[in-house]
């Protein structure tokens, strides 16, 4: 009885042994990606995306943001949500390519991707990136900073956030009831 329980315990020994190399490994396998935009959200005061021909600019006066060029429409406070808590903290996670020539390929050249330029108070830009949805990779997109020439991969895919249609960012106000006075 002594013989089995001594190769049980074995047995457990190395599985136990097993599991902590295993642990190991795969933490040396672990992504870890730096946001785009480390700042404080307070010192964002405009935010322009462009694709092609197409732009929309959003403002912030005090806290209140609104649309340059749709003066009509009353900002979406969700949309605003996720610029801050999925746009500008997306994260660069992996290093794909450091050649101008794969700008194309990934869709993140200038006329292809989708731009978006982060400006302070004082009009100076914090930030500006490319982003680009080439492939068959539906999780993650492509990204690249204006001035560098090094394209990462996205730890999440945020290519439909970066929406240039002002009814995406805004929406018609609702229209005033009007109230009936009775004598």
């Amino acid at each position: 009885m002594v013989k089995p329980m001594n190769i049980a315990l074995g047995a457990l020994v190395v599985l136990g042994i097993f599991y902590m190399i295993s642990q190991r490994s795969q933490k040396s396998h672990s992504i870890v990606g730096n946001a785009i935009y480390s700042g404080d959200s307070d010192s964002v005061f405009r935010v322009v995306l462009t694709e092609g021909e197409k732009e929309i600019e959003l403002i912030r006066s005090d806290s209140t943001w609104k649309i340059s060029t749709a003066d009509t429409l009353i900002i979406k406070d969700k949309q605003i949500d996720k610029l801050f808590n999925k746009i500008l903290t997306v994260e660069q996670e992996m290093l794909i390519s450091s050649k101008s020539e794969k700008w194309e390929k990934f869709g993140v050249d200038d006329s292809l991707g989708r731009h978006i330029q982060v400006f302070n108070e004082e009009n100076q830009e914090l930030l500006h990136y490319i982003f680009g949805n080439s492939g068959s990779d539906f999780q993650h997109n492509y990204v690249r900073e204006v001035n560098s020439s090094d394209i990462y991969r996205t730890n999440n895919n945020i290519f439909f956030l970066l929406n240039t249609d002002a009814t995406y960012w805004g929406k018609i106000p609702p229209k005033p009831t009007i109230e009936s006075t009775e004598n």
